[in-house]
């Protein structure tokens, strides 16, 4: 039975991190064997997760960025664990293992699935992907915008990059009758504090509406950006209708208390987030960039706005607040988009169908 060994750079709360902890999980154990999960940095939320389902996890504890010392640390794991498959998850974790690769002899199939945060990486990183790039048998982007971005800016092969896209357990995130506060309609939105989510145009749209008494924002997430995004919060006097809860572990919850969900980033691969808000049936108004746009048609299962346009996503909510019944009819027709396209079985069947493909490639090779 081939064995596989997830390497990611981090098991904290995010996409990439669940999109593994979700694949680990999922796949076929009568056909697949799960080596075990290695974190570069310190375990979090999905490593706990997954130890406690059973599997073997371990972290190299790196602090900052990775050498020669940790790769000598990985590449005694994987001839210790003998996977067939090695499959790299974020930017340090898919380095990290193209070093091993190159340096050790051990004999696998690498394959890598960079996220979207390859477009913002410096010269210098930039620089190591090129000279290492070579190593990986296989990337596989969660969407096509992200896979556009590997060939046409970082110039690889074409052949050598998939599309799967991420799926989204439907049964767990599905449409909620939970409405604690009926007497008000709640903005919501779930992600990182950092400039690529780009909470602060939210911020700008909240206080063109603040005309509209009943209506609440409320923003999930942790990160860099929480400071400025408090003071900006401050000054726009939006106290009393803009909350920053934190990090949440149970987002079923969180979108079970929206009304209409936003996603205003500057950039995007393919949201987990944004899935999973359609899924629950919420309505979305969303930034139209990258993998966003192969997900949302605008006007028939969500809003799309100019990104960083404070004035287009205004004017999006407010039409979404004083009518009901386009939520309602955006809010099923997007999780009718998630069941047909994005559903977790589909994203398992698109992994398992790479897995083989990449095991038969190498079998006729040897």
């Amino acid at each position: 039975m081939p064995r596989i060994l997830f390497v990611s750079t981090s098991t904290t709360l995010g996409g990439a991190e669940k999109t593994l902890s979700t694949l680990a999980a999922s796949l076929d154990q009568r056909e697949f064997s799960i080596a075990g999960i290695v974190s570069l940095k310190p375990l979090g939320f999905y490593a706990q997760r997954l130890s406690e389902s059973g599997f073997k996890v371990q972290s190299l504890d790196i602090r900052r960025m990775p050498g020669y010392s940790q790769a000598k640390t990985l590449a005694r794991i994987i001839r210790e664990e003998r996977p067939d498959i090695v499959h790299a998850f974020m930017y340090q974790a898919i380095e990290l293992c193209r070093l091993v690769k190159k340096t050790s002899g051990l004999p696998f199939v690498l394959i890598s699935s960079p996220r979207v945060n390859y477009r913002t990486r410096s010269w210098p990183t930039r620089m190591a992907d090129r000279l290492l790039k070579g190593a990986d048998d296989l990337l596989i982007s969660e969407s096509r915008a992200s896979r556009n971005f590997l060939v046409q800016k970082l110039g690889y092969a074409p052949s050598r990059v998939s599309v799967i896209h991420n799926g989204i357990d439907t049964s767990l995130f599905s449409p909620s009758s939970r409405k604690p506060d009926p007497d008000s309609i709640v903005v919501g939105t779930i992600g990182r504090l950092d400039a690529q989510k780009n909470q602060g145009v939210l911020l700008k749209a909240m206080a063109a509406l603040r005309h509209i008494p009943r209506l609440r924002c409320v923003i999930v997430g942790e990160g860099p950006a929480r400071g400025r995004l408090q003071a900006q919060i401050r000054r726009l006097g939006l106290g009393r209708s803009v909350e920053l809860t934190g990090e949440s572990r149970d987002p079923v919850r969180c979108l079970a208390s929206f009304d209409i969900f936003t996603l205003p980033s500057l950039w995007e691969g393919l949201p987990n987030a944004l899935l999973e808000a359609m899924a629950c049936g919420l309505a979305v108004v969303a930034s139209q960039v990258d993998g966003v746009a192969e997900v949302v048609t605008s006007g028939q299962d969500g809003l799309l706005v100019p990104p960083a346009d404070a004035a287009a996503l205004a004017q999006s909510i407010a039409r979404l607040v004083e009518d009901a019944g386009l939520r309602r009819r955006l809010g099923s027709a997007a999780r009718e988009r998630v069941l047909k396209d994005f559903s977790l079985p589909a994203m398992i069947a698109g992994y398992t169908a790479a897995y083989r493909v990449i095991l038969a490639r190498r079998s006729s090779s040897s």
